[in-house]
């Protein structure tokens, strides 16, 4: 379980295909087709995720099915697939959502990508990362400099400064490459992943403060863990061995802000979700419109 586990955590990817088309349906592969746009929540790949988009002009809506165990669903929506640039994307999880690779509930968890940063026949990741940054950007479409910032803010930087990424855009469009093309037994990467799953975590517990703020919270907490757990999720100081484990710093954000020293909660080994776990059926009620999503959609939790 522990190699495939490895495998697997990396994987957190938000593909963006194109095309056109009505229907909605959960793609369990990965490839795009011209017909398709494919999304999948990323920290890493998450199971029975409620995507919705707005893609201006009253063009909103909610996708038909929940992410599917690859983190994935894909949509054949017009209203996406026409122009995705102009389309900001919410993902939220309720009781039926975990983390794939180590079963952590991520009910109550909200991911968002701005507008601007999906493009057609590209990838675009769904994450803590895109989360913070559509937080900051406050409306405003996805830039660059606007991706140095957030990456600045959160104590990323060093990656960039130092060269272990080359390309700011391609970290919040194609995480899963970023990541892998870093030696699997590199520290930065467990900087990056212990950094996304910390964030994660704070965005939920201060949802209401300033990304000032949860900047703050995050870097202090992620000094702690990536101090403890230098190669995260994998245990081992000095080399990261068989070992995995995931946090829950919910808690533990939630007194950083309030001005107490860090505290880690005790870590819980990883526990993959059984492979042949199926999404379960989205809520209904919505308006359907003629496929996929249709009007009305929302911005989550």
């Amino acid at each position: 379980m522990k190699i495939k586990l490895l495998t697997t955590i990396i994987a957190g990817v938000l593909l963006a295909g194109c095309g056109g088309g009505n229907d909605n349906s959960v793609d369990g592969g990965g490839g795009q087709t011209p017909d398709t746009h494919t999304l999948q929540a990323f920290d890493p790949a998450i199971i029975n995720m409620i995507a919705k988009y707005d893609c201006g002009d009253e063009k909103t809506g909610t996708l038909t099915s929940r992410t599917a165990y690859s983190g994935k669903v894909t949509t054949k929506d017009e209203n996406v697939i026409a122009d995705p640039s102009a389309c900001s994307f919410t993902f939220t999880g309720d009781e039926n959502t975990q983390d794939v690779t180590n079963g952590k509930s991520m009910n109550g968890v909200t991911y968002t990508i701005p507008k601007g940063l999906a493009q057609k026949n590209q990838l675009v990741t769904a994450s803590p990362l895109t989360t913070y940054l559509t937080k900051k950007l406050n409306g405003a479409a996805f830039t660059e400099a606007a991706a140095n910032e957030a990456l600045a803010e959160l104590g990323l930087d060093g990656l960039v400064n130092k060269g272990r990424i080359s390309n700011v855009t391609e970290l919040f469009s194609n995480t899963e490459a970023v990541i892998n093309a870093l030696p699997s037994d590199s520290k930065d990467r467990g900087t990056i992943l212990a950094t996304t799953m910390v964030l994660s975590d704070t965005l939920k517990s201060l949802q209401g403060e300033s990304f000032e703020e949860i900047a703050t919270v995050t870097k202090t907490i992620t000094a702690s863990v990536t101090a403890k757990y230098p190669f995260y999720p994998a245990v081992g100081k000095n080399a990261p061995t068989d070992e995995l484990i995931y946090l829950d710093v919910k808690n533990t954000a939630t007194e950083v802000q309030e001005g107490k020293p860090v505290k880690l909660p005790e870590s819980k080994p990883a526990v993959e979700v059984p492979e042949d776990t199926k999404p379960v059926p989205p809520p209904t009620g919505g308006t359907g419109g003629s496929g996929d999503g249709g009007s009305g959609g929302g911005n989550g939790n």
